[in-house]
């Protein structure tokens, strides 16, 4: 009986030892994560202007004034447009790793690997500073290709024409999240075993048919991992689309690229208002949910993984 007292009591050591390492991680998302989402479910039902003072319970008020305000309204149209052209980078990448990996596993292909991420390793505001010269309406480098090529002067604003403004936000988009779609789509092709496409060359199949029919389908935990991923941080964008409207988050130019984020961001730092700012929050993690739900859903993501 001692001996079984003994050795339940080392057991126990031995586990407490090992939940010692993981005891930071654990406070740590309690503090950060989890104890945050709490508050922001309670203020989303309560009238806060000023937190810890003059709370008064709301219900769903807050949520009713969002879904009734046209601005609230835009920005969710925005949110979900702009992540839908975000999907762009998925088919881009996928053509930037199947011409990469068609140069073989040299230095060459090492190189414009490396190249092509570049992008995702500089740091955001630097890439937002660039494309604000590339984008611009008046001399930018776009303009000026376009120009040469067209044989007269083009002055699209791109970032200051509201017409015209999803697009350049969405060219910068694909610019700074291609080199990872690439590297991701680039590691997946490169996974397929090389006997099936010997044994298609074999049967007499082409560079296009061994694509269509070997690669896609061989690729498609791939693609549904990049779907889910790329929507999920299309659906949450703020910092790009804030430096652009000039670190104001009406979404300048008009309100066009004025995300959920940014209208959270307008009441809570902006125009105080926490219970509004919180039901937007909550609003925006079942958006985010839902899409993230249909998507796993549509694509079999999580049977891929069986």
């Amino acid at each position: 009986m001692m001996k079984q007292k003994k050795w339940t009591k080392r057991k126990i050591k031995k586990q407490m030892t090992w939940y010692s390492f993981i005891i930071v991680s654990i406070v740590t998302l309690l503090l950060l994560v989890y104890l945050p989402m709490l508050t922001t479910i309670k203020y989303s039902l309560f009238d806060v202007s000023v937190i810890g003072f003059g709370e008064k319970f709301a219900g769903l008020k807050n949520y009713k004034v969002l879904m009734t305000q046209s601005t609230f309204l835009k920005s969710l149209w925005n949110t979900v447009l702009l992540a839908l052209l975000g999907l762009l980078t998925i088919p881009l990448g996928f053509i930037l790793a199947t011409m990469i990996n068609s140069l073989g596993s040299g230095k060459t292909q090492s190189f414009f690997r490396i190249g092509f991420y570049l992008p995702n390793i500089i740091t955001g505001v630097s890439v937002i500073l660039m494309f604000q010269a590339v984008l611009q309406g008046d001399g930018g480098l776009l303009n000026t290709f376009l120009s040469r090529i067209l044989g007269h002067g083009v002055t699209i604003g791109w970032l200051s024409n509201a017409k015209y403004a999803k697009i350049g936000a969405t060219i910068l988009w694909c610019w700074m999240n291609m080199g990872y779609s690439m590297l991701i789509n680039l590691a997946s092709m490169q996974s397929v075993p090389t006997e099936i496409y010997d044994a298609a060359a074999v049967d007499g199949a082409n560079g296009w048919k061994k694509i269509c029919y070997i690669t896609i389908p061989c690729m498609r935990g791939c693609f549904s991992f990049l779907l889910v991923t790329t929507m999920i941080n299309g659906l949450s964008r703020f910092t790009d689309l804030f430096i652009i409207g000039g670190n104001s988050s009406a979404g300048v130019p008009g309100g066009t690229l004025q995300t959920i984020l940014m209208y959270i961001y307008q009441f809570s730092f902006e125009v105080p208002n926490y219970g509004i700012s919180s039901a937007g929050a909550m609003i925006l993690f079942v958006m985010v949910f839902a899409f993230t739900m249909l998507n796993v859903k549509l694509t079999g993501f999580l049977d891929e993984e069986k």
